[in-house]
């Protein structure tokens, strides 16, 4: 053998890689990559599947059948279920393309919907009675009723009086004072028709002046067992008044407010409950806040 041939080759990294790539495996791994690769490069999208949820299939044909008077066709409801399918589509799309990001109106929005979900995960306690009676001493104002009068009028209709309508109203009055002795068979034979009769049950103040006037409820307060009031008056015309009957302010029996207290309780306890969830939340997250640049 010649010093050339039995001299080690300079190159061994060349020598291996010749017989790395005459090895028949190698070929094979080399073909496989290459065809894996072109299949990548050519193959079809996924399709992504998109069901319509058979409520909205339903209310979508009940629409469809209270327009027509008949159910629909097949097509014809097609037709109608397009636009959710476009819709969902375009935001299926949206959302692959990240198109909410940086839009100020989507984060506030998704900001929302979260709050609200977190809320909702969180544990809602029923109120005891105690703490519904505990909330009723404190805010005892809210739930008491207003007091009340019942009222008998005599009206003097502005349309029927245009020129005369005080006079009138207080010669009304005269006659009333006169016989104040039956009230109500005095009013029932002076005056003119009124929508709201007679005789009205008990309203509170701030009834009183949205059926007539600030004026004539405040007087219906003031106003003294016995007496016919001055003429009061309405949008409509002249009234007298006499009280027939009086209820105090009460509060009433926690039986019954019952419910109505139990959703004030539970409004007061959103902001806690949103704190609590929200700081359930932030222990999944380490928060770095970075320095501003002076």
């Amino acid at each position: 053998m010649s010093r050339r041939a039995a001299a080690p080759s300079r190159f061994p990294y060349v020598t291996l890689l010749r017989q790395v790539l005459g090895e028949p495996l190698v070929h094979f791994a080399l073909l496989g990559s290459l065809l894996c690769g072109a299949w990548g490069l050519w193959r079809p999208s996924p399709v992504e599947r998109i069901v319509i949820p058979k409520d909205l299939v339903a209310a979508r044909q009940a629409a469809l059948t209270r327009r027509d008077g008949r159910p629909p066709s097949d097509s014809l409801l097609q037709a109608a279920l397009q636009d959710d399918v476009d819709g969902e589509v375009l935001f299926r799309e949206a959302v692959r393309r990240r198109l909410g990001e940086g839009d100020i109106i989507v984060r506030r929005r998704l900001i929302q919907k979260m709050e609200y979900l977190a809320e909702a995960l969180q544990p809602r306690p029923v109120p005891s009675d105690a703490v519904l009676r505990e909330w009723l001493a404190q805010h005892e104002a809210r739930y008491r009723l207003p007091a009340r009068v019942a009222l008998r009028q005599v009206f003097v209709s502005r349309d029927r009086h245009p020129r005369d309508l005080q006079a009138v109203a207080e010669s009304l009055r005269g006659l009333l004072v006169a016989r104040s002795s039956e009230p109500e068979v005095a009013a029932r034979t002076l005056g003119d028709p009124h929508p709201l009769g007679m005789d009205l049950a008990l309203h509170s103040q701030s009834e009183l002046v949205q059926l007539f006037s600030a004026e004539l409820a405040e007087a219906a307060f003031r106003l003294a067992e016995g007496q016919w009031s001055m003429p009061l008056p309405s949008a409509h015309g002249l009234h007298l008044i006499w009280v027939t009957a009086r209820q105090p302010g009460q509060l009433p029996p926690l039986a019954q407010l019952s419910e109505r207290l139990r959703l004030d309780v539970e409004e007061s306890q959103q902001v806690q409950r949103r704190r609590q969830a929200l700081d359930a939340l932030r222990r999944r997250y380490q928060v770095v806040i970075e320095r501003a640049e002076r």
